[in-house]
């Protein structure tokens, strides 16, 4: 139910109506929500007489109140009083649906999201993905949408190679660590971390011999850094790095790390027990951390299993270059598709949504291995026939050249339709001001550090004198800081992580909103029952009240938005308004001392409020608290 409806339906009436009387060649054009008006229509198309047009204007009104013509817009309001009984009406019959209307879409629809590298702990950045992921899967689930959420687990490559060969040198350091309580993620990040250092110094050394005397001072500068790493390291676990240093320190670890991998790519028995150990370890700590966010994957999608070991990403090689060999070149053995001159070509830019600039793509290296792109479009293509309206891939805008080219590449292979479904939900990244971050070199701010340091401010600000009760409920409190702070921005916006902004609790944040829902659900409490339909409307209300209710009949239109333009900040943006308006309107009127039928008015829509902040934090998966 939309409780707009009655009143944009009476609008509707009245322009069908000017259209026929004035025989207008169509009909004028609808803004909603306006700047200036409940509703307006756009007559700049038309050359109509104004004083025929007000004269059509005149006559009884339902819902709509005030229509008037100003310069070339019919601008209509509405009436606050008989809009907050179709409201009410709304909200009793949804309750936790409300929100949900025709306007939804529905479909089917496949979300990636997170999809972080198996190597070390989800970080800072990880958590906006991973969240912006979620409550883009909450949005079209509450639009009626049917939606699988999926991991894209990348376990190719000499990085997770690096990672595999330090565990298996350093296995028994590495179990003692998590015995003792660190998360497995983190134990496999410092041995990442420390094994990267110690190639990069041995490659490093070797590089340095015969440079002449300014070259190697560049080279040696640079060895000292990464001995940085493992001094650094070495300072948090010094067991372990002693045991990676001493037993790593003289072997070709690029050397290795290659041959592991080939070995892995071919299926070989050992190379998967090895790598699938350590990928097996990171992953039992990443979903912790999604866990403790409120997130769920339901596929869990291996890059080997999917894209290497059955050959597909082969195959889609061999069958572009049979397809297209104008488009293909060979540079130094690696195979190279011209996905400039394609789209140029064949005019796809606007056919696929491409960015303005698109590169050519390497496809194959000289030995003929694939590269992640080629992985990465057996995978979509993979995705495609899941039986999805849209596949939307939640990847930061660093790749957008690698997404168009996925697209492309489908595309090019026939697969059309496929590469038309594929969404690149796009987004910025996470600044922590003061800090350049590096997952090789071990620095990242880790999203469990985020977490625990939200949770322990947060129970400083809760009024609880039992610390037990107090640190439960700041860790929900927390939580939703986190999370409400990475849905705040527009995903194309970079944003910067702030403490005072992500715990600001006078707006636009978390505890705030939970704050506010908290207000409400505490004044129906105290009134005892209350009806969320009352028994009268005053003829009269507050314009703070008319404003309440205005935005309360606004919200289902909102959720539609949302999920049509995948814009989950719609959201946050929205339940940030309200709770301003419904704090300020409490503020100055009272609700349960006041004298009936005001007091029944007054509690319906606490009611709606309460309502609609649950069905929003819902959505946003911020956890919703009955004290605070």
């Amino acid at each position: 139910m939309d409780p707009l409806e009655p009143a944009l339906g009476e609008f509707e009436e009245l322009l069908a109506r000017i259209s026929t009387s004035l025989g207008l060649p169509g009909r004028p054009e609808i803004d909603f929500p306006s700047k200036f008006a409940f509703v307006s229509a756009r007559l700049h198309k038309f050359k109509v007489e104004p004083s025929k047009v007000s004269d059509l204007l005149k006559g009884g009104y339902k819902y709509l109140r005030n229509v008037r013509l100003e310069g070339l817009y019919i601008n209509a309001d509405v009436d606050p009083v008989i809009l907050a009984g179709e409201l009410f009406k709304a909200v009793s019959a949804m309750g936790d649906r409300y929100g949900y209307s025709s306007r939804c879409a529905g479909g089917k629809y496949l979300v990636e999201h997170t999809s972080a590298n198996p190597l070390h702990p989800l970080h800072v950045g990880h958590g906006r993905n991973a969240v912006l992921g979620d409550a883009l899967a909450r949005l079209l689930r509450f639009c009626g949408s049917e939606v699988e959420v999926h991991f894209y687990v990348d376990d190719c490559g000499s990085q997770v190679m690096y990672a595999a060969l330090g565990y298996e040198a350093a296995r028994r350091e590495v179990d003692e660590l998590i015995k003792r309580g660190v998360k497995p993620d983190l134990a496999v990040g410092y041995v990442y971390s420390v094994v990267n250092a110690i190639s990069e110094i041995n490659r490093l050394r070797r590089l340095s011999e015969g440079q002449p005397d300014d070259k190697k001072r560049e080279i040696l500068a640079e060895i000292d850094e990464w001995l940085g790493v493992i001094k650094r390291h070495m300072d948090l676990e010094p067991d372990l790095v002693r045991a990676l240093t001493e037993r790593l320190g003289q072997r070709d670890l690029v050397a290795e790390a290659a041959e592991l991998n080939r070995l892995y790519e071919r299926g070989d028995e050992e190379a998967r027990r090895k790598v699938r150990e350590v990928v097996e370890l990171v992953l039992r700590g990443q979903r912790e951390t999604l866990a403790r966010l409120g997130i769920s994957i339901d596929y869990w999608d291996y890059e080997s299993e999917l894209a290497v070991w059955n050959n597909s990403a082969v195959r889609l090689v061999e069958e572009l270059k049979r397809r297209w060999p104008t488009y293909v070149e060979y540079r130094e053995g690696a195979v190279v598709f011209r996905a400039d001159k394609f789209v140029e070509d064949f005019k796809l830019r606007e056919e696929l949504d491409l960015p303005k600039f698109v590169p050519p793509v390497t496809l194959t290296r000289s030995d003929g291995t694939t590269l992640y792109v080629t992985r990465d479009v057996a995978y979509a293509l993979w995705q495609s026939r899941r039986g999805a309206d849209k596949v939307i891939r939640v990847i930061s805008s660093e790749q957008t050249h690698e997404q168009a080219h996925v697209k492309i590449i489908l595309y090019a292979l026939g697969f059309r339709e496929e590469a038309k479904k594929m969404v690149h939900y796009s987004y910025e990244m996470v600044n922590m001001p003061g800090m350049k971050m590096s997952a090789r070199r071990g620095q990242y701010v880790s999203l469990d550090e985020i977490l625990d340091e939200a949770a322990e401010r947060s129970a400083e600000m809760v009024k609880e004198k039992d610390r037990e009760v107090a640190s439960a409920i700041g860790e929900r409190v927390g939580v939703g800081a986190v999370r409400f702070f990475y849905l705040s921005a527009s995903p194309r916006k970079p944003i910067d992580f702030k403490w005072d902004a992500v715990l600001n609790m006078r707006s636009n944040s978390g505890p705030f909103l939970q704050y506010t829902y908290v207000r409400a659900h505490s004044i129906l409490e105290r009134a005892g029952s209350a009806p969320a339909v009352p028994a009268k409307i005053p003829d009269v209300i507050q314009p703070e009240e008319g404003e309440l209710v205005v935005k309360l009949a606004m919200w289902p239109w909102t959720v539609a938005s949302a999920a049509r333009d995948l814009r989950p900040d719609y959201i946050s943006e929205y339940l940030n308004s309200l709770a301003l308006l419904f704090n300020s309107y409490y503020e100055k009127y009272p609700v349960v001392k006041s004298e009936e039928p005001v007091r029944g008015f007054r509690l319906a829509l606490v009611n709606a409020v309460k309502t609609v902040m649950k069905n929003g934090l819902g959505i946003l998966g911020v956890p919703v608290l009955q004290r605070m």
